[in-house]
């Protein structure tokens, strides 16, 4: 299948908002309207849609990909959302890949990632920005990453600054994933968002480790807070210079309807990618490879045609 753009699209990097995780959210003390302000201050969202009860999430995704042309999206899923999935995967079979989300304190992590892999779910999120005193080199974690060898899975990692004001940036800096990257070289760590304000120890990462990538996902609004300018051209341009195109996996960091598949972040960055190419720093291969050929190749997935 071919996008808009006329090349084919899977996004690496969305998240599956449904009615029943924005309640969950609730419960666990977090304010709506707290919440709307912070990502009208700190991304390109100005409005969100609080889903009812009889919210379709995954007929809204479905209209989305098809008016696109995009083949499939890679959701993050939680726990309040899991079941859902399954069933919207089963009515619209080809469309959605599903990533775990795994918290390193909870004992079941292991079983739940075996569960999931039965289920055809392809990897696990960790997001080691909002853990407090755990990193993700820790033994703690280790049977997770065990798990997801024996699966063959992929782990995304969200490293760096978050939309979350809770979260802990000591846990957050991409270099802690050498370790595990050393030590579970069959394992391949995709780091979200060019590491959200932690681009150069990403770019170390292409240096020190044969097995950590890099997803593009997201407005990538983290430039505005470095001390020097950046472009998402620029962005890529580093990115390629360091690990060449078969090292990043295209993401939008879709979440919320009315917005719903940000577009606008497909049409910003394969446009770079085009000026890049004008340059030599990249060819049509790679740009294929960057925005759907990686994805399908770290995790096996054939996307519908």
């Amino acid at each position: 299948m071919k996008s808009k753009l006329g090349i084919e699209v899977i996004d690496a990097h969305a998240h599956f908002m449904t009615a029943g995780s924005m309640k969950a959210w609730s419960q666990r003390g977090r304010s709506m309207t707290s919440f709307a302000k912070r990502t009208q201050t700190r991304t390109d969202m100005k409005s969100i849609e609080f889903p009812g009860d009889d919210f379709d999430a995954g007929q809204k995704w479905v209209n989305e990909l098809d008016r696109y042309g995009v083949s499939s999206v890679g959701f993050m899923i939680g726990p309040e959302t899991y079941d859902e999935f399954i069933e919207v995967r089963r009515r619209f079979p080809g469309y959605f890949l599903g990533y775990i989300n795994i918290q390193p304190s909870d004992q079941d992590a292991p079983k739940k990632i075996r569960k999931a892999a039965e289920d055809g779910f392809y990897g696990v999120k960790l997001y080691p920005s909002s853990w407090r005193d755990i990193h993700v080199y820790d033994e703690q974690l280790y049977p997770i990453y065990e798990e997801v060898k024996r699966q063959k899975m992929v782990v995304f990692c969200h490293f760096g600054v978050s939309i979350g004001g809770e979260a802990d940036l000591r846990s957050g800096n991409p270099i802690d994933i050498q370790i595990p990257a050393r030590d579970f070289t069959d394992v391949n760590f995709i780091i979200a968002h060019f590491g959200a304000g932690w681009f150069r120890e990403v770019l170390l990462m292409q240096y020190q480790t044969d097995n950590v990538y890099m997803d593009s996902s997201g407005s990538n609004v983290w430039m505005k807070y470095l001390p020097q300018d950046l472009t998402i051209r620029d962005v890529f341009r580093y990115a390629l210079r360091a690990g060449g195109p078969n090292k990043i996996l295209f993401g939008t960091d879709s979440t919320f309807f009315p917005r719903g598949f940000r577009y606008n972040i497909l049409e910003e960055q394969f446009n770079a990618l085009q000026s890049l190419k004008k340059n030599g720093l990249i060819d049509d291969e790679g740009i294929q490879m960057i925005f759907s050929e990686n994805h399908k190749r770290l995790t096996g997935y054939k996307p519908r045609e």
